[in-house]
């Protein structure tokens, strides 16, 4: 087909991907993957990236991957949702997930080139024995970290804008508009929606975002599979798109956690981060943040597996620091985040704590006040707050994409 559905292109390109695994050809597969976050935004930028490239650049073979596990997939409800809304199905089988791959001895990634969206530095697993692992493309709207700039064309690091989605939206409409599908459209219009509150006025979305959405918005209304589309009254119209409906019914699904432990929502919306201190010289240090949907007195004193679980999971992951950033709303509807940092146990703990507290407290852009970690607690504990600390931001539009970089300077700068 000349332009397969969505579902279609996942399915044969999946197939056609593992097959090359098992043969040993999978070298010549560009793999095009999101954060690992998983959030809808990386979802769908990889989706649109991977058929951006197979229609501009069509005598390469290329597959979109996630980064989420597939036991994973069912933490995201708003990402099941869009995806359904695209005609795939809930279980999700045409997507090629990170445990699809089958594992070899040497621990090499099967594939050598890759092409990111959603973030602009590889990961370490994926060029651990495998020198000749290169990235070919960058699509991305977070704080550019500096890699990857002799190979990657394009390398789009778009700053300001509000969701990745919009930059590949921007691609197509300039290179191959006729190429774009109305359930791609939808899932990528999706992806806008929720990262911009609806393109909200004064909110995150910028002028990219907005011309993004008017390129996809008369394309998705074209499937009346789609719950969003609406009829018009006048027979002349067409159908339309019920844009708040839609957003309402994102924000919804995306809030639907209270049926998820907190070892569910730490890796829920997880990143990870490999950073040097620059004051030791015992070598790199795993730094985990983790954005959560929940306020921290509505959680920790419900769970008396708080601690325990985010020591688990920091266990698992191999972290010397685990963030975990909260975002909610008060009763009265205010916004609201907080953050809560706990250290490993162990050499140079101390002087790690001292050098974080001290830099997070003197950033002007988080505008952090240090809160008593017993208020979030229903009984008296024995928590060391030598190694944890809560703080209530300031500024409450400050998220992990402010702090990220924030930490990574208070570790490896001086």
């Amino acid at each position: 087909m000349a332009n397969p559905s969505l579902s279609a292109f996942l399915a044969t390109t999946k197939e056609q991907y593992l097959s090359a695994v098992r043969d040993g050809t999978a070298s010549e597969w560009v793999v095009v993957m999101g954060n690992e976050a998983g959030d809808l935004d990386s979802l769908a930028s990889s989706f649109g990236y991977a058929r951006f490239h197979s229609v501009t650049r069509d005598t390469q073979k290329v597959v979109a991957l996630s980064q989420t596990p597939r036991t994973d997939l069912h933490l995201r409800a708003e990402n099941i949702y869009a995806l359904e809304q695209s005609r795939i199905d809930h279980s999700c089988k045409e997507l090629l997930c990170i445990d699809d791959i089958p594992q070899t001895q040497s621990k090499r990634f099967p594939s050598t080139q890759f092409a990111l969206v959603d973030h602009n530095r590889i990961l370490p697993r994926y060029t651990e024995n495998n020198p000749d692992a290169r990235v070919i493309a960058i699509v991305d709207h977070h704080e550019d970290e500096g890699h990857h700039k002799d190979t990657a064309d394009p390398r789009i690091v778009a700053v300001p804008t509000g969701s990745c989605t919009s930059l590949v939206a921007k691609l197509f409409k300039e290179k191959c508009p006729d190429r774009m599908t109305p359930e791609l459209a939808g899932l990528l219009l999706s992806g806008i929606l929720i990262d911009t509150s609806g393109l909200k006025p004064g909110g995150k979305a910028e002028l990219a975002d907005r011309e993004a959405a008017a390129f996809l918005v008369p394309i998705a209304a074209q499937s009346r599979d789609q719950s969003f589309v609406r009829m018009a009254h006048a027979e002349d119209e067409g159908p339309m798109l019920d844009i708040a409906s839609l957003t309402n019914i994102l924000q919804e699904k995306k809030g639907s956690i209270s049926h998820l432990s907190t070892y569910d929502l730490l890796r829920r919306d997880y990143k990870e981060y490999s950073l040097t201190p620059h004051w030791s010289s015992s070598g790199s240090i795993l730094v985990g943040l983790a954005t959560v949907p929940k306020g921290l007195k509505s959680w920790i004193p419900g769970d008396e597996e708080f601690w325990s679980q985010a020591e688990k999971w920091m266990d698992e992951r191999c972290l010397t620091v685990l963030g975990i950033l909260t975002t909610f709303r008060s009763r009265k509807g205010k916004h609201k985040r907080e953050i809560l940092f706990i250290i490993r146990e162990g050499d140079g703990k101390d002087e790690l704590a001292s050098r974080l507290w001290k830099g997070l407290e003197e950033s002007e852009e988080l505008r952090v006040k240090k809160k008593k970690l017993e208020k979030y607690e229903s009984k008296r504990t024995d928590q060391d707050e030598s190694r944890k600390r809560v703080y209530k931001q300031g500024n409450a539009s400050a998220t992990r994409k402010a702090i990220a970089p924030l930490v990574k300077r208070i570790i490896e700068e001086t």
